[in-house]
């Protein structure tokens, strides 16, 4: 989908809640967590493999937390979704409710006008076109 803005396009916003996926954690993560650090060797040795067993603790939380993160926000943008096209839906109801409005005082305006362009007619005994200005000549003295 071309654009960089999902903001108010409730299409793209339900598109994207639907294709956002986490990272799958790697089995290793888990497995490395299980085994007991290697305490022979060197002081280095031990030392490196204790950091390793909190390093891969760390990303194991990181990765999770990221993972909780993105199906919670996939939720809020398919909510964020339905909330847009409802408001549209709404709006559109509300859009052809004012219309009708208008146009039944529109109409209303009309039928007035025609009734009392009627009623001056019928005052005035006139067929509603324009009087004709008199041709009789007063006599001459």
């Amino acid at each position: 989908m071309p654009g960089t803005e999902i903001n108010g396009n409730p299409a793209a916003m339900s598109a994207f809640s639907q294709h956002l996926t986490a990272p799958e954690i790697p089995p290793s993560l888990g497995q490395r967590l299980g085994t007991m650090p290697n305490l022979t060797g060197l002081f280095e040795g031990v030392a490196m493999s204790l950091l390793d067993k909190a390093a891969t603790a760390s990303m194991l939380a990181l990765l999770s937390k990221v993972t909780a993160d993105m199906v919670t926000y996939s939720g809020k943008v398919g909510a964020a979704a339905g909330a847009y096209s409802a408001a549209d839906v709404a709006s559109a109801l509300e859009l052809a409710g004012t219309t009708v409005k208008v146009a039944n005082q529109g109409l209303s305006i009309l039928k007035q006008t025609a009734s009392s362009l009627n009623q001056a007619d019928s005052a005035t005994g006139g067929t509603g076109d324009a009087a004709q200005p008199s041709t009789v000549q007063p006599d001459s003295v």
